[in-house]
């Protein structure tokens, strides 16, 4: 779908359906899509610079569908930080692909799970999905430092949450994230960065 941007007039395009928050890639206006309409909310300051070899528009392959990275929220806490890649698959399939440390993790929106309180969570609580038992392994409470492209949910520069990453015996791992309005589950597990066949990576000076 395809807009102008309130605040500049530039064409804004957002591939998802789902999409409902982006950045306008020219003038840097954080906007809201309404139905058929776009709304500003102010300005997006500029993403801290990191080593990243993703970048918006990288393509890649997982579990033989292929995907485009089409947004990007980068989550800071009190040892670092870590990217949250927004990615559309051919499928019509939505995902994360999170990276931190060196480490890659797809992950999807799940539903199918029964979230405790944020009061009630804690190191070692354990959740069951689907007869995996997952349990927490860390818990941190994360600030956005900025997004750009399109994402799925609002995701302003400044905004607080608690993330919580469980882990189970299989392998997999399950990130709930206690947002200021809303509660969020995620599922996925960890991947290696050739596994993906990733195309279009941002070319970084010296390397």
């Amino acid at each position: 779908m395809r807009f102008n941007c309130p605040a500049c007039s530039a064409e804004v395009l957002f591939k998802s359906k789902s999409s409902i928050f982006g950045v306008c890639s020219y003038c840097s206006s954080t906007l809201v899509r309404r139905d058929m309409n776009l709304e500003t909310l102010g300005k997006m300051a500029q993403l801290p610079p990191d080593v990243s070899t993703l970048q918006i528009g990288t393509m890649g392959t997982y579990k033989n569908i292929r995907f485009e990275i089409i947004g990007r929220k980068k989550m800071s806490w009190e040892d670092g930080y870590w990217n949250e890649w927004f990615m559309m698959f051919d499928d019509g399939k939505e995902g994360w692909l999170a990276e931190a440390q060196g480490f890659l993790a797809v992950s999807f929106k799940t539903e199918s799970v029964l979230i405790p309180e944020k009061n009630q969570i804690n190191i070692e609580s354990k959740i069951q999905i689907n007869k995996m038992i997952f349990e927490a392994e860390d818990i941190k409470e994360a600030v956005c430092s900025g997004s750009s492209g399109e994402l799925p949910n609002q995701s302003l520069k400044g905004e607080k949450s608690l993330c919580v990453d469980l882990v189970s015996t299989e392998g997999k791992f399950l990130s709930i994230v206690y947002g200021p309005d809303k509660i969020e589950a995620y599922v996925g597990e960890y991947v290696e960065f050739d596994e993906l066949k990733l195309m279009n990576l941002r070319e970084i000076d010296g390397w």
